[in-house]
This record gives structure tokens, sequence and C-alpha cells, in this order.
């Protein structure tokens, strides 16, 4: 056994306070800490941590003890494994008896052995018999090697339902079969491989035991609906908590330095392959608290890799939420790919320098994804900017605040630097004052009507203020069948304006936020009261020029993506009507 005086030591070194503030989070509440107990479902903190005195207790479910006692229950590890994940944490070495033939004092340890035998048995059959060599087969044509394949000890399992159910029968207890999730039940009352026909995944706790599988369909014939099949929640395994490849990443990278975060098996190995080792990825499961609360333990910083899809970009946007504070970086993935896609379409060296040297920050990412596909609409620019701002005064860096700033006025149509700088600042001064006070205000986005505005929106939104001022010039309009607003927001107020002569409030009200915008960006025009005769008409002009203009550049548009794929016939067409819009215009 361990001399208990090292025991000692490291309990001394070990505050309990930061070991389960790693995990969780913890308030000072009076002498004490309090957060949320990681043992059981609650909304409401009831799980306190006594510092002066090394323990905590949950007044909830009852668990208490000392901080040995915690990394036991909430790793699933025996307690001389907590003393030496414990003696790695404070820098005391913790040295092995070497005379001891007993195994570890885990209460698991049968299902750790079970899921060890289990690894070796579907790493066999892959690597050394002939039902394998067909999915080995499959896993070269992806790009694997040997060397590869050993490394993440990918196995196959075969397609008879008890194969590995014969190989293990006798060698543990039933109840161990049925907690293990490996096996199931079958309506005879007989036991069954959970996983069959499908190339495996072992999945490894911190200290790099196998504590569950994942296994993937190969054959484009396999009937089963789902790519992936994942172990069962059991005594050792918590997908909310598990990461894939961890105990091989956490060595490479280190407490300093940074850890990729991917969606995927396959990503993992696709970045091994090209020479990153610091990869992991959640086990079938959307990013959780615990899973972060578990990175921000190993790592200092995450490189966030998901899929280039819209599922992919919807999952970094959940994951950014959950990240919180932590340090972030996240690397685009283009065309839509995964990395293990982009690797079968490029090389590693090409993966490596994608993953490495095109990262972005969480504001550039907001800022591509959230830009509105309509850039001329001016309420999806202030909608955009209005997300935008708040994000950017939480930069700390100046010179990163003004390249975002750069950025957006770059993309808007409606809105220079300096203004989307006051906006900035606007935002700046307002969250100063929240913190002081603690209250929230959102923070207005004031559009300079006559500066801002885009020609076609300028114009359009005078003209609906004249027929809002006008009945007569109203109705002169209704009359003519051939006119409608290029804008939808104000089209919607035109025809509400034409229904009842005016904008009633209780009308307004059910409209859309931006119709609502629209209708006070039009009341917002200082326009003179007394009207040139030439007025409407030199409005309808910039208007008609401002469409025109529009109409060109959907025109260069096409011309450009049919000389792009070579039909010549149709950059022709598009570019005699070019031509002909542009003379009308002279």
């Amino acid at each position: 056994m361990v001399d208990k005086l090292v025991i000692e030591e490291i309990k001394n070194n070990a505050n309990i306070v930061e070991v389960i503030g790693d995990v969780i989070s913890l308030q000072k509440a009076g002498r004490n800490y309090l957060g949320l107990c990681p043992f059981h479902g609650e909304k409401t903190p009831s799980f306190n941590v006594v510092e002066d005195k090394q323990f905590y207790h949950c007044f909830g479910c009852g668990r208490s003890g000392d901080v040995f006692k915690f990394v036991e229950e909430y790793q699933g590890v025996s307690f001389m494994e907590a003393v030496q994940i414990l003696g790695d944490r404070v820098g005391i070495e913790v040295e092995k008896p070497l005379h001891s033939n007993q195994k570890s004092s885990s209460p698991h340890q049968n299902l750790y052995d079970m899921h060890e035998d289990a690894a070796k048995f579907y790493h066999a059959i892959l690597m050394t018999t002939t039902m394998g060599q067909e999915a080995r087969n499959y896993l070269y044509q992806r790009g694997l090697t040997d060397d590869v394949i050993n490394h993440f000890r990918i196995g196959f399992a075969p397609r008879e339902r008890n194969y590995l159910y014969q190989r293990l029968s006798g060698q543990y207890r039933e109840e161990d079969f049925l907690d293990s999730g490996l096996f199931y039940l079958s309506d005879a009352n007989q036991f069954l491989d959970t996983f069959h026909n499908r190339i495996m995944f072992p999945l490894t706790n911190d200290q790099g035991k196998v504590i569950a599988f994942s296994g993937r369909i190969w054959q484009k014939t396999d009937s089963q609906t789902a790519k992936y099949k994942n172990s069962r929640s059991t005594a050792i395994f918590n997908k909310s908590y598990e990461l894939y490849h961890m105990d091989r990443a956490k060595k490479s990278s280190g407490k300093a330095s940074e850890m990729y975060l991917m969606e995927g098996f396959m990503d993992v190995i696709a970045a091994y392959r090209s020479g990153i080792e610091n990869a992991v990825a959640s086990m079938g499961t959307a990013l959780s608290r615990e899973h972060v609360d578990h990175l921000r333990r190993l790592t200092k910083k995450l490189i966030l890799v998901y899929d280039g899809d819209k599922a992919g970009q919807a999952a970094t946007l959940k994951a950014l939420d959950e990240i919180g504070d932590m340090p972030v970086q996240i690397v685009s993935m283009p065309d839509s790919l995964d990395p293990d896609e982009y690797l079968q379409k490029h090389s590693t060296e090409e993966l490596a320098y994608l993953l490495t040297k095109t990262r972005i920050s969480p504001i550039e990412f907001y800022i591509h994804h959230y830009k509105p596909e309509n850039s001329e609409n001016l309420q999806a620019q202030i909608e955009f900017i209005e997300k935008i701002a708040p994000l950017i005064i939480k930069e700390k860096s100046i010179t990163a605040q003004n390249s975002y700033i750069h950025i957006l006025a770059d993309s808007l149509p409606s809105f220079d630097y300096s203004q989307i700088e006051q906006i900035v600042n606007e935002n700046r001064l307002i969250d100063r004052q929240n913190r002081m006070d603690g209250v929230y205000r959102p923070t207005p986005i004031i559009v300079p009507v006559t500066k801002q505005l885009s020609v076609l929106i300028r114009a359009e939104a005078h003209l609906l203020y004249r027929m809002m001022e006008s009945p007569l010039i109203l109705n002169e309009y209704r009359l003519r069948e051939d006119f409608s607003f290029e804008t939808p927001e104000f089209q919607s107020l035109y025809e509400i304006l034409s229904q009842y002569g005016s904008i009633p409030s209780e009308v307004l009200a059910e409209q859309t936020e931006e119709i609502e915008k629209a209708w006070y960006q039009v009341l917002a025009l200082d326009l003179p009261t007394e009207m040139s005769p030439q007025e409407l008409s030199e409005v309808e002009l910039t208007r008609n020029r401002a469409l025109l203009n529009k109409d060109n550049m959907r025109i260069k548009k096409k011309v450009q993506e049919a000389s792009h794929v070579g039909d010549t016939d149709t950059a022709l067409e598009e570019l005699e009507r070019l031509i002909s819009q542009k003379r009308r215009m002279e």
C-alpha cells in the first residue's frame, strides 16, 4: 500500500474547493461554497463544499466525503486511483507496490476487465481473421493504415449475434453482462451481443481504460439505419462527460496548451493522420456543461472543428454558448465537409494547414454566420449589428475591435466605419452602466436615415412618407397597377395604408418586428412639409435607376457564372441584356 504520510501530504496539497471547482461551478456563500450537485439533477444549488474542513456534502442527495471520495465517485475509480490522480495534480509521486498480484479495488473492476477483453477480441477479429478482412479493406480504402488502426485499437464485431458472449461466457457473472451494456437479453432469455457487423471504436476514460464502444456501419447494403451505435450509459460510462481520445490527447497537449474539439471519431483519426494528436470528440452527443468542465481541467484553450454543413454550424453556435468564457478559436470547414471528408479529397499536409493556419475568432464566426442574405435590407442590417456590437465590446484588444468594425462596414452597404464605431461605443457605455447598477438596458440602434439608407430604400421610404402625409398621393399610387414596393416591409405597410388610409396601432402590433421597425424608420424621415412639383417624379427616377442597378448586378452575376462553366451562349445573351439596360440608364 502507499505510505499513509504520502496520502496525507497529497490531501493537504489538493484543495477540495479547487478540485471540485474544476468540474462544477462554485459560488462563495459565507464561509463555504455552493453549487449544483454533480451526482443528481437539481436546479437549486444544494451541494456545499466546506473549505476549512476540506469536505463536501449535498443536502439534496446526501452524498458527502473528502477530496479522495469526490474523485472516486465523480470519475468512477478506486481509492488508490484517486490518490494517483490527485498526486499527479499536485506533483507528488505515488509509487505503486512492487509485490501485489491483487487487482484494483475499484467496485467496477469487472466492467473494466470485460471491456478490455472485448476490445482485444474485436481488434483481433479485425486484424487476424478472414471475417474481418473485408472490413479491414474498407478502412484501407478510407486511408487508414495498420499503424493507425492499432493506435486507435479499432476492431470489428462479427455478424453473429452472440460471438462476443460465447468468448466471455464463464468468465463473468450474469449481472456483469447485464450491467456492461455489451449484451442484452432476448425474448428467449438468452444473452445476445449489442454490436454486430460493425467497425468498433473503443472509448476510453482519461486513464486509458476501455469503458464503452461505438460501432459504425461500413457496407452500403447495410439495412441498419443509424451510422453509429453507441454503448448505453453504465456505471463506468457517462457520455455527457467522457471525450474520445482524451487519454492520448492530454499527453500531447498539457494544461498550458490547446485541444481540438471535433464531432466524430473519424475526424479525430483524420487529425491524427495529419500529425495532430491533441484532438478529441464528444461521444455521440451534443457538447454538455460536463464536457466543458472536463476539458477545462486539462487545457486552457479549445479549437472548435465542427462539420461545415448547416448542422455543424448550428452545433458550433450551441458549443460556443456552452463553452462560455473559455478561450476558443474556430476552424470553418469549407464546402460543407468534415475533417475526414476533407482528407479524402486533399493531402494530410493540406488538412494540417487548414487546422493550424485558418482559425478564426468566435466574433468572426458570428459575423459570417449571421450576415444577412439580403445585404440591401435595412432591417436585416440593423438586426445584424444589434447581434454583433455587444460581442465586439467584450473583445479586450482594441486592434481586434477595430478589425471587426471594418469587417462589418465592408459587408454592409448602409453603414460605414464611423457609424458602426459609434454604435459599438454606445453599447460599451450602456454595458458599463449595466454592470454598475445591475440593470439590463438593450442598446438602441440609431440610424441616421439620410446617410445610412441605400439609395433604393431611401427612395422608397420617401414615397411611403408622402403617401402617409397625403391621401391624394396615396390614391394616385393605388390606381397604378404597375406600382409596388421592392422592399417587402414597405410593401406590407403600403397594403395596410391602402386598406385603412393610415397605420392603426392595433394593426401595427400584429405585424412582424421587421415591419414595425420599417414603419418607425419612415416616421423618422425629416422631409419638408411643402412638396416641390417635381419631387415625386425625381424620387421615382432615383428609385428606378436603383432598381436597374440592382438588376444589373444580378445580370453581371449570371454572366460570370455562365462564363465560369463555359456556357458561352447564356453569357452572351445576358451580356446583351446588360448593355441594353445600361443604355436605358444613359
